[in-house]
């Protein structure tokens, strides 16, 4: 089998006719079974590598676009006592962090993750975050000046912004982890901000779209929205399919260590792992400089954290990032979500 087909990949509700399949391919050689949230077009050319490097197949499990990391939690979840997959690569942080302290995902520390910075991964080794990207703020600027857009996240509760700002359903993806990380922001400055941006937000009629952050882009790009939250990568990828849109990057405070947010991808081992010695091969692929260079120049462009590889990358690098502890952002993820879509419920729908 050529190795462009060895790696497969299938859709969440194919997922055990897939595992199947694999365990076919398995008499050839050895194999490792792979929960991906992150783009087919992104992971596939990474985890091709991998192949090439150590002979190992690998069958990627995925999900749809709107969904896909919650879906692929749900599945781990369900198959708690009876894992089927090794290695579970997430394109958000939150997720993973739940399921390390629900006891579903493995320790994991070899010569690449035993130096990990440590608010780059779980105290326990039970997860890693990797190659995050920014949160930000897209927008047209055949609409939209620059200039004019906000350059904190506050700024979007500017009346002038009312009817005019999408993000995506913040119960998926990571809209919700932003969400959350700006609920532990304001509450270390011990003041009620959360509750008055969220308020400012439902003045504004934030709408809340289905489809993910993918959607919210395209939103911004047909017109229904001057402003949209959203990552980075979905702001190029749209740019690359012959998009003209921009964005910012902004910030959370005025203080050193208030900047923009920024959202890793992460990987851990699941517990009980069908085949321990791949999924800590696969585990430390992803957290190697290699994969930190192939997404940076990917679509994607994904922010390394190694300073080597970053200097190759300057147009990526991101000024003074939020400071982030994500276990404690996940703390407080689901009382965050709760009370954004709460303050937003009416205005939701789409209409303005």
């Amino acid at each position: 089998m050529a190795v462009r087909r060895a790696v497969w990949w299938v859709l969440g509700g194919a997922v055990y006719a897939g595992l199947l399949l694999a365990g076919g391919c398995e008499r050839g050689g050895p194999s490792v079974v792979l929960y991906v949230s992150t783009d087919e077009a992104v992971a596939r050319p990474i985890l091709e590598a991998f192949e090439r490097v150590h002979g190992i197949r690998v069958l990627m499990v995925g999900d749809t676009e709107a969904s896909k990391t919650t879906g692929l939690i749900e599945r781990l979840r369900s198959e708690r006592d009876a894992p089927l997959a090794d290695v579970f690569w997430s394109s958000e942080a939150i997720g993973t962090v739940a399921l390390a302290n629900e006891g579903l995902l493995a320790p994991h520390v070899s010569v690449s993750t035993r130096d990990w910075p440590p608010q780059w991964r779980d105290a326990k080794y039970r997860w890693h975050a990797f190659s995050p990207r920014p949160r930000v703020l897209v927008f047209d600027p055949q609409r939209v000046r620059e200039q004019d857009v906000p350059q904190t996240w506050d700024g979007l509760t500017d009346p002038r912004w009312r009817g005019e700002i999408v993000m995506a359903d913040p119960r998926f993806g990571t809209t919700g982890g932003h969400l959350a990380a700006m609920r532990r922001w304001y509450d270390t400055r011990g003041s009620d901000g959360w509750q008055r941006w969220l308020a400012g937000m439902a003045g504004n009629h934030v709408r809340m779209l289905p489809g993910g952050n993918a959607a919210v882009v395209d939103a911004v790009r047909r017109g229904e929205a001057l402003l949209g939250a959203t990552d980075a990568d979905d702001v190029r990828a749209a740019n690359r399919a012959g998009a003209s849109l921009a964005m910012v990057l902004p910030r959370h405070g005025e203080a050193l260590g208030e900047g923009p947010m920024l959202m890793p991808n992460t990987v851990a081992i699941v517990q009980g792992a069908p085949h321990p010695r791949a999924a800590a091969l696969l585990a430390d692929w992803l957290c190697s400089p290699e994969v930190a260079r192939m997404l940076a120049s990917s679509v994607s462009g994904n922010v390394p954290l190694f300073p080597g590889v970053a200097a190759e990358f300057p147009e990526l690098a991101v000024d003074d990032p939020l400071e982030l502890n994500l276990s404690e952002i996940e703390a407080v993820w689901a009382s965050a979500v709760e009370s954004a879509v709460f303050a937003m419920r009416e205005t939701s729908s789409g209409a303005k």
